[in-house]
C-alpha cells in the first residue's frame, strides 16, 4: 500500500487518514476518520451506498465516484482478506456495483415523484425517502387538524368581510341612466344570452360537489382543504381591497340591482348576511351590482377547477394504495 507498510487489517484511523490524503481526499479525513473512526477493515468494506446514505451523505458525485474507484482498487489488492472475513470478493464486488446502480435509479424515481408532487398545491404531499434496501417509501404526513381549523376560520371571516364590502361598494355604483356602461367591442357586437350567468353559477355548484367528493376520498383531505381555504381566503381578501379602492360603472343595463340603503347600517349588515349566507349567487337571490367587474364567480370556478383537476390526477396515480 502506498505510504502504509502495515497490513490493511491492522490499519487504524490514522493509517486510513494517511491513505485518504495520498489518494487526494484530504477534505474527507475529518468526516471519515475523526468523526466515524474508519479503520482499515471498515474502509475495505465501504460501499457507494454507505457514502451516499446517512450518516456520511457525501454530496459531490465526482468525489463519490473517485473515492469508490480507489476503494475498489484496495479491495482488489486484498481479495484474500475479504474472503477471510466471509466475502466472496468477485461476487461481492459485482453485487456492490449492482446495488449502487439500483440506488441511483431509486434516487431518480423518488426525486422525480417528489418533484412531481411538489409542483402541485405548493409542495410535496408525501415525503419520499429510502429504506435500507434502497426502496422508495412514503411517509404519511401529520394532518395537523389545528391548521385546518385555523384555515377554516380564516376563510369564514374573509367571506363575511367580503359580503360587507360588497354592500358598501354597491352603494357607490353610479346611476346607470346617467353613467351608461363602459363600451365593449365584443359584447356590444353579440346578442346577450340571458341564462349565461346562471349557467356559470350552476357550473360552479357542480364543480363544488365534485371537489367535495374528491376531498372526501382523498387520504390527505385535511392538508388539501386548508390549502384551499388559505388560497381562496387570500384571493377574496385582495378582491375586497380592489373593489373598495376602485369605482367602476355597471357592466350592463340588463342587470337587476338591489336598492341602495344610504345611512341604514343595520339594513346593510342584514344584506351582508344575506349575501354571505347565499354565497353571493343570483340563484339564492343576491342582486348587488358593485362587484360584477371584480368577478368572485371567476375566482371560485378557477380555484375549484384547479384543485379538482390536480387532486383527482394525483389521487389516481399516487394516493389510492
Amino acid at each position: 500500500m502506498p505510504g502504509n507498510n502495515l497490513n490493511i487489517k491492522r490499519w487504524t484511523s490514522k493509517n486510513t487518514a494517511k491513505w485518504l490524503k495520498e489518494e487526494g481526499f484530504s477534505e474527507y479525513v475529518d468526516l471519515l476518520c475523526n468523526k466515524h473512526r474508519l479503520d482499515g477493515i471498515a474502509l475495505l468494506t465501504l460501499t457507494e451506498y454507505d457514502l451516499r446514505s446517512p450518516p456520511l451523505e457525501l454530496k459531490v458525485l465526482g468525489d463519490i465516484k473517485r473515492l469508490m474507484v480507489s476503494i475498489r482498487k484496495l479491495q482488489k489488492q486484498n481479495k484474500d482478506l475479504l474472503e477471510e472475513m466471509g466475502y466472496n470478493n468477485d461476487e461481492w464486488l459485482d453485487a456492490t456495483v449492482r446495488h449502487s446502480n439500483s440506488i441511483q435509479n431509486t434516487d431518480w424515481l423518488c426525486n422525480g415523484v417528489e418533484h412531481l408532487m411538489g409542483a402541485s398545491a405548493g409542495g410535496s404531499i408525501d415525503e419520499q425517502h429510502q429504506n435500507a434496501n434502497g426502496k422508495c417509501k412514503h411517509r404519511r404526513l401529520d394532518p395537523e387538524f389545528w391548521k385546518t381549523a385555523l384555515g377554516s376560520i380564516y376563510v369564514f371571516i374573509v367571506f363575511g368581510f367580503t359580503s360587507f364590502v360588497m354592500v358598501l361598494v354597491h352603494e357607490r355604483v353610479p346611476d346607470v341612466q346617467t353613467y351608461p356602461p363602459l363600451p365593449d367591442i365584443f359584447l356590444d357586437s353579440v346578442p346577450r344570452i340571458p341564462w349565461a350567468f346562471a349557467m356559470a353559477e350552476v357550473c360552479g355548484v357542480v364543480l363544488c360537489i365534485i371537489w367535495m367528493l374528491v376531498l372526501l376520498l382523498h387520504k390527505h383531505r385535511s392538508i388539501i382543504f386548508r390549502r384551499m381555504c388559505s388560497l381562496m381566503g387570500t384571493v377574496f381578501l385582495l378582491r375586497c381591497v380592489s373593489m373598495f379602492v376602485t369605482s367602476l360603472s355597471v357592466p350592463g343595463q340588463h342587470l337587476q340591482c338591489s336598492g341602495k340603503l344610504y345611512g341604514d347600517m343595520w339594513a346593510k349588515l342584514h344584506r351582508a348576511f344575506a349575501i354571505w349566507s347565499g354565497f353571493g349567487m343570483t340563484l339564492t337571490g343576491v342582486h348587488t351590482c358593485g362587484d360584477y367587474m371584480f368577478s368572485g364567480h371567476t375566482v371560485v370556478i378557477t380555484l375549484l377547477n384547479f384543485f379538482v383537476t390536480e387532486c383527482k390526477y394525483y389521487m389516481h396515480h399516487i394516493y389510492l394504495q
